[in-house]
């Protein structure tokens, strides 16, 4: 349970990293509302661009998932490959759900808007069960697209490698979405877009897990495992991966009921909104703390999907200490988690390595090793 000073504590420190990872924000892109297009691409690599390179040891923890790499590979699920095999199939602006934008926060004039993906799918001609992985963007919740760089680039370099890779927008601040009347005001005073992140939190993470409940619910559909999700995040986005791995299955979806909020209908509610593995890049706990003030509860236990935890100790944005309090946290249930500081590193960087190897390749061992998928 929280206490209040702790939960003041908390928050304080929650807006101050919103804020910061505001100002310090991806440019937002502008997605398309037309119909869904194809388009496909060759097996060559995608570099990944941002801060300046850096590099980093893995330090994994030893409680982390060393009995599954010893384990038999998982035998429903075709293997990957470790290296680009498959030419790419991307097909951009399909609706996941629809949602409500608000006149203002609270306002009772509200209209449906889309909640758009990105799906990237090995072209391959015989008939298997892949595995999943889920893109999240960053932005501080008032900006950002499926689309950012990095991300596409490793939703690419998946689906080169066989899985099916889905990158994801979800309402910003502006979109002002639906909150639960009983949605908690900052507890200090703070700018006006400030407290608007504060209020953005909830509306992602609903959509968020909406996304993965929309692709489980149509896994035959792109021949993919829906016990084999990964998700992977930067920044904003990371904070919405750890709670995908973390919170509760009613979280961010049973505080609105349909009556409020008919779009819901929309969000493949029979669905679990659960996922296997999260790899997190420079994350923090906003969206679990916002869940904290909701009915004063820790979201972490034994159950939570083991994560791979990436961050800068230079990192002025969203500060190391979110990365380590994830560890703690992570420590105290047992769950498998990777630790991996990028020392001098600042926020966003995506150039940085791990052991001498890109992020994008530390993160599909992860997976690899917790979902205990074959490689070929």
């Amino acid at each position: 349970m929280f206490r209040s000073a702790r939960i003041r504590l908390i928050v304080v420190i929650a807006i101050a990293v919103l804020a910061s990872s505001c100002a310090n924000r991806l440019a937002t892109d502008t997605a398309s509302n037309s119909a869904p297009q194809e388009t496909t691409t060759t097996t060559t690599t995608t570099s990944l661009v941002a801060e300046p390179e850096a590099t980093a040891e893995p330090d994994v923890d030893p409680s982390a998932p060393t009995d599954t790499a010893s384990a038999q590979p998982a035998t429903d699920i075709a293997p990957v490959f470790a290296e680009p095999t498959f030419d790419v199939r991307v097909t951009t602006d399909i609706v996941y759900a629809q949602a409500l934008s608000h006149n203002g926060w609270g306002s009772e004039t509200a209209e449906p808007i889309d909640l758009l993906l990105d799906v990237y799918e090995p072209v391959r001609t015989d008939d298997v069960t892949m595995p999943a992985v889920v893109m999240i963007h960053g932005g501080g919740f008032t900006g950002g697209s499926k689309e950012h760089g990095a991300l596409s680039s490793m939703a690419h370099w998946f689906a080169e490698r066989g899985w099916v890779a889905y990158s994801i927008n979800y309402r910003l601040a502006g979109d002002t979405g639906t909150l639960p009347a009983e949605y908690p005001q900052p507890p200090i005073a703070v700018p006006q877009e400030q407290a608007d992140q504060w209020r953005a939190l909830y509306p992602a993470c609903r959509d968020a897990k909406a996304a993965i409940r929309w692709v489980k619910a149509t896994a035959d559909d792109f021949s993919i495992d829906p016990d084999h999700v990964a998700v992977v995040g930067g920044s904003a986005g990371s904070n919405l991966a750890i709670t995908l791995g973390v919170s509760d299955e009613g979280d961010c979806t049973d505080e609105v009921s349909i009556d409020d909020d008919p779009t819901l209908a929309s969000t493949n509610l029979d669905q679990s909104s659960s996922v296997a593995t999260v790899i997190d890049h420079w994350g923090g706990s906003a969206v679990l703390t916002m869940l904290g003030f909701l009915d004063s509860g820790s979201r972490f236990d034994p159950t939570d999907a083991p994560v791979s935890i990436v961050h800068g100790t230079a990192d002025t944005t969203v500060d190391f200490a979110e990365a380590e309090n994830l560890r703690s946290a992570y420590e105290s249930t047992g769950v498998p988690y990777a630790w991996h500081p990028l020392e001098g590193a600042g926020h966003a960087a995506w150039r940085a390595t791990i052991d001498g190897r890109p992020l994008v390749e530390s993160a599909a061992d992860f997976i690899i090793e917790t979902q205990r998928l074959d490689v070929r």
